[in-house]
């Protein structure tokens, strides 16, 4: 049967409508929107899973991975290693120039106007006392505060002559301890050691201001070299005593020795009372001179993240001679009022305020003018702020002021106030 032109069509066309169905429901299966796919999803949700086999217990592989992982990454030799790095800028608002050497007056470590500086780079390695009671600790600082916390090494009474004492290179502190066995409360350390007394200590980022005190500068000495001997009676009692060379050297420049000891009260978690002192002969080829100093540091912390720190020295030194007086005596009392806010911000941030005043008799200890009595006050405050685990920066603002004029000027000669701004990153590893 012979089909017409108009049937072919109609064939033609029904096929073509059949097979663009079928094209049409294949890719409705394989291209759903995506509000299709989402209800699929939601319907197979709603089904309960598969049933798996149980997975194979492997607590035990991981307990011993973890301690593997844990020995691997750990110093050898049981080693605690540290340390830290700090920079600082200094800007003095009276602008000594360079003619007067751009010194900031009566600092110990921040003296230099309107620069950048490295302050600090401090490596640590460390040991606790393990079986046998012998542990040691010992600090190598780079940078300014090692050379201006430099000892002397060659024991003629100056700091600056021999090579040691020249460079940015000072042996903080390296020193062995050991607790006898079934003693674990007695300490005998021997070596280089940071002094008992004062509330603050070397290192910046652990006080809560960045330039020290006038009472740390300038009032008691940095470091000794000796030995000590330290009984824990109690966690609220520990006393202290031992022998060293005397104030910041390695080698005595007399033929005297130093007593240094002290007591530790601990009463309550949230109050601390340190008493501490030296005493003996510190003046070069001149025994007969003794210094002492008497150290008093009180810590209260009222609140949490609240601390408050009371510091009282008193010192003298006997037979001088050289024409000054017999005997000299000085006094300092600083305070010390800190507060953290830990979590209302993003980071943490800080403020510290410290206030001080320091009597210098017959100006033995800054030395500007001997002979006349000086006395100097400061306010300093501090702004900090916590940018990550370690790493943090500080802000301060600084006032002295002394009877006698000795801070310098832009223009020359002195005058009896300064003010400065200090900005200080650090980071403690």
């Amino acid at each position: 049967m012979r089909m017409t032109t108009r049937t072919r069509f109609r064939i033609g066309a029904a096929a073509a409508i059949a097979t663009l169905a079928c094209v049409t429901q294949v890719r409705a299966e394989g291209g759903l929107t995506l509000e299709e796919r989402l209800q699929r999803l939601e319907r197979r949700a709603e089904m309960p899973p598969p049933a798996t086999a149980p997975a194979p217990d492997v607590s035990g592989l991981q307990s011993r991975l973890d301690a593997l992982e844990a020995a691997i990454k750990k110093p050898p030799f049981g080693l605690t290693i540290g340390g830290m790095i700090v920079g600082s800028y200094l800007y003095d608002l009276n602008d000594p120039q360079q003619g007067n050497k751009g010194t900031v007056g009566n600092r110990v470590f921040d003296k230099d106007h309107n620069t950048f500086s490295l302050d600090l780079f401090q490596l640590q390695i460390s040991r606790a006392p393990g079986e046998n009671g012998v542990g040691f600790v010992t600090k190598l600082n780079f940078g300014k505060v090692a050379e201006r916390m430099a000892s002397d090494w060659d024991g003629d009474g100056t700091i600056g002559n021999v090579a040691e004492e020249q460079n940015s290179i000072e042996l903080e502190e390296a020193y062995i301890t050991y607790n006898p066995p079934g003693l674990p409360d007695l300490q005998i350390k021997g070596g280089k050691f940071v002094t008992l007394l004062g509330a603050e200590v070397i290192e910046s980022p652990l006080n809560p201001n960045i330039s020290r005190s006038l009472a740390f500068g300038f009032a008691i000495p940095f470091t000794h070299t000796g030995l000590l001997t330290s009984y824990a009676f109690s966690p609220q009692f520990k006393a202290t005593l031992g022998v060293v060379n005397g104030w910041d050297n390695v080698i005595d420049s007399n033929d005297g020795k130093s007593f240094l000891g002290g007591i530790t009260l601990t009463p309550a978690e949230q109050f601390s009372l340190a008493l501490n002192g030296i005493y003996g002969a510190e003046q070069p080829n001149h025994g007969d001179s003794k210094r002492g100093v008497v150290d008093v540091v009180a810590t209260v912390k009222p609140i949490d993240n609240m601390l408050l720190s009371l510091n009282y020295d008193y010192g003298n030194e006997s037979n001088l001679g050289l024409g000054r007086n017999n005997t000299v005596e000085w006094n300092a009392f600083s305070g010390i009022i800190g507060y953290d806010i830990v979590d209302a911000l993003a980071v943490p941030i800080g403020f510290a305020l410290r206030g001080e005043y320091f009597d210098d008799s017959d100006n033995s200890r800054f030395g500007d003018n001997p002979g006349h009595d000086q006395n100097t006050w400061e306010v300093t405050t501090t702004f900090k702020v916590v940018l990550a685990e370690g790493l943090m920066a500080r802000a301060e603002y600084r006032y002295d002021k002394a009877r006698h004029p000795v801070f310098l000027r832009n223009v020359g000669g002195v005058q009896s106030d300064q003010q400065t701004i200090a900005a200080e990153l650090s980071y403690v590893f």
